[in-house]
């Protein structure tokens, strides 16, 4: 019986080539923590003496104080993150369908900032080795990741994604960015940033001493004392010129890229790594403390919490050869290079106490606390209160505190604020888009495509699936699928249609346009619950992501959807896996009633949605499989598990593949495997092909959700 259904899985799939070989398209029938007047909320996690998250409290155990005054809570749950509830209260819907689980993960949302301004080259190197064992070992199957840096040169792949495979490729594509302020003139002896702030500020005339006399033993004879210090105080200015314009970048960039992830809903982590920099350069330069209020108030409307990681690990401060700092045989440095340690924390420090996170200093080990930090914030209270218009008004920056009443031994954690001023911009802009401005349907169509969160005014799913096709060599088949309960249907011709208009861009790890398409497509509610429209590219070997929107003509409701697949190069003659084909099934087209003969047709799965009372049935094709010095067959075995995060909760045993009739280049296996067992959820499919004739193995996965 067995091999009677993996035969038919066989024929399916040869079917299913076949159709991609012949068509191109066609279609089948299947807040955000918010600010404004009515309403503040924030994120508020408490923790013990020991550092334990406290759980279980209450409303009235919270007293909140804006600005110094007392406030009532007006809302209180206790939210765990990453869950289908915490997302639907960001949207500002506090009941859940029956449908949803309120426990039900959506994966986490985690940002890591790298300010590759101020990393070194070793410290980059720490940072790559971090993030890659993160990405392996600990990142969940439904968390959304971002990489980002303040240069920007990341470019395309600066996106939150849920691919490992775009993460490795983010990881591999970071470099370094020399920086060196000391490097502004010709002088032999260097002059750090903080060096240079003590100079500006008269400080310590030890340094100047210091300075003058270097400058002098290289200055031409009768030059005078006075000139030296000219020239050093000179010096020193135009280092912290720079050092606040690379600062004011490093502000710049963050702040933007907090108040761009404002639309994903939920509370997002973030950590912020460098090396370091002063919070401040001088009275010459940029007042830091608006600057970090802006990025406060960014953080909490975005509902970020940033926590900072020093780069430089474990570090003395001690001179020697290698920091280029001034080296005093007389020690009367050696104090101010001391200071100039937790000096350069400072800005990191402020940056994560006032957004409600931490800094980790002076440590050479990153990812375990990282994954510390990730276990503790699971889980935190959301409060919010309605603000009184003229209290709150008459300063620009608002100040927020939290404490737990009786118990001042533990510490509240959460932003330290909002700007007013913003929150009015906003209101504004509010009020500006409910008078009548509206986008072009090429807009909103453009808006869609380009948003960081995916738009689900109208269900919208896609299956990005690489084939290798006897006749077209690799295609790659984006299938959209839209749900028919979410359009509008209008009656023409004494038929009620719908008419939703599809765009869908492909593009390499670059950001390099690699295909495109856009149609309208008539849909009739007769037909079927949704509507599935393919289309093939054809490309080379790479990583690609394909992202499609769908907007409906008639409502001008949106919806977006975005995948990347990794098309192995198989010039290579290594080992293979296709995409992987799951719920595969035949529909009959056509009948014996109109004249027509019944035919079987492949559908499959495009949602990945499957139900607990049917099996989950998949299909892969192996490619470059060995073959023996006398031809005999491949010796392919097959396994697949179903993992839930990250482990197997059901594993198959090994089957051989296809026999010596297959194509050697292309060996189809099937299977299915009953779900009965399992919990409605999310979980990865995963499917191991081993050659024994050539010692080699590949993996492939996909995520698939049970209802």
């Amino acid at each position: 019986m067995r091999a009677q259904t993996r035969r038919h899985f066989l024929l399916l799939a040869c079917c299913f080539v076949a159709l991609l070989s012949s068509a191109s398209g066609q279609e089948q029938a299947d807040e955000v923590v918010r600010v404004n007047t009515d309403l503040v909320q924030t994120n508020v996690m408490v923790f013990d003496k020991q550092g334990r998250f406290v759980d279980g409290l209450k409303r009235e155990q919270f007293e909140v104080v804006v600005d110094g005054k007392a406030q009532p809570v007006s809302f209180f749950e206790q939210v765990k993150a990453g869950s289908v509830r915490e997302a639907r209260l960001a949207e500002g819907k506090n009941q859940a369908p029956a449908s949803e689980a309120a426990t039900e993960s959506r994966g986490r949302i985690i940002i890591f900032f790298l300010d590759d301004l101020h990393l070194s080259l070793e410290s980059l190197g720490r940072t790559r080795a971090m993030l890659t064992e993160f990405v392996e070992q600990e990142m969940g199957d439904n968390d959304q990741v971002l990489i980002a840096t303040t240069s920007g040169d990341l470019g395309f792949l600066q996106q939150f994604t849920d691919s490992k495979t775009m993460l490795r490729a983010t990881i591999s594509h970071l470099n370094h960015k020399p920086y060196n302020t000391r490097d502004l003139t010709r002088e032999s002896v260097p002059m750090t940033e903080y060096t240079a702030l003590a100079i500006e500020r008269k400080e310590d005339p030890n340094i100047m001493k210091f300075y003058v006399e270097e400058c002098l033993k290289g200055a031409p004879l009768r030059y005078q004392n006075v000139s030296c210090e000219i020239e050093i105080v000179n010096r020193a200015r135009l280092v912290l010129l720079q050092a606040a314009q690379v600062n004011a970048s490093t502000y710049g960039a963050l702040e933007k890229l907090m108040r761009a992830v404002s639309e994903l809903p939920g509370r997002k982590l973030a950590f912020f790594i460098s090396d370091g920099f002063l919070l401040d350069t001088g009275p010459r330069n940029l007042d830091p403390r608006a600057k970090l209020n802006q990025i406060t108030d960014a953080a909490l409307r975005a509902g970020i919490v940033l926590y900072t990681i020093d780069a430089r690990g474990l570090i003395s401060g001690q001179q020697d050869a290698t920091n280029n700092q001034a080296m005093d045989a007389n020690g009367r440095m050696e104090t101010t290079l001391l200071r100039e340690i937790p000096a350069s924390q400072d800005a990191m420090n402020a940056l994560a106490a006032d957004t409600g996170g931490r800094a980790l200093r002076n440590q050479n080990a990153f990812t375990p606390w990282v994954n510390k930090i990730l276990d503790e914030t699971s889980s935190y209270y959301l409060l919010a209160w309605r603000p009184e218009n003229e209290e709150q008004t008459s300063k620009d920056f608002k100040n927020i505190s939290v404490r737990v009443i009786d118990h001042p031994e533990w510490t509240a954690r959460l932003p330290r604020g909002f700007l007013k001023a913003k929150a009015e911009a906003a209101a504004k802009l509010s009020d500006k888009a409910s008078s009548g401005a509206t986008l072009t349907p090429q807009q909103q169509l453009r808006e869609a495509l380009t948003s960081q969160a995916p738009k689900r005014e109208i269900p919208t799913s896609l299956s990005a699936i690489y084939l290798d096709t006897p006749d077209h060599g690799i295609v790659l088949t984006a299938s959209v699928q839209i749900n028919n309960g979410g359009l509008t249907f209008e009656t023409t011709d004494s038929k009620p249609l719908a008419a939703v208009d599809v765009v869908g861009l492909v593009f390499d790890e670059k950001g390099k346009s690699a295909g495109n398409f856009q149609t309208r497509l008539k849909i009739s509610p007769l037909n079927y619950q949704s509507t599935i429209y393919n289309h093939r590219f054809q490309l080379k070997p790479g990583l690609y992501q394909v992202i499609v929107a769908a907007r409906d003509s008639h409502s001008g409701l949106v919806g977006s959807a975005r995948e990347w697949v990794s098309i192995p190069d198989l010039s290579s003659k290594r080992l293979s896996l296709s995409s992987l084909i799951i719920g595969l099934q035949t529909v009959e087209s056509g009948s014996a009633s109109n004249g027509q003969a019944a035919t079987e047709q492949a559908l499959f799965s495009v949602d990945h949605r499957l139900a607990r009372n049917a099996p989950l049935r998949y299909v892969a094709f192996v490619y470059n499989a060995a073959r023996s010095a006398n031809g005999n067959a491949p010796d392919v075995l097959i396994q697949a598990q179903v993992l839930s995060a990250g482990k197997p909760v059901i594993t198959t045993s090994w089957s051989k593949a296809a026999g010596a009739t297959q194509d050697a280049g292309r060996i189809a296996y099937g299977g299915e495997i009953p779900l009965r067992a399992l919990a409605a959820g999310q979980y990865v499919l995963q499917v191991t092909a081993k050659d024994q004739l050539a010692g080699a193995t590949a993996v492939q996965q996909t995520r698939f959700t049970v209802e």
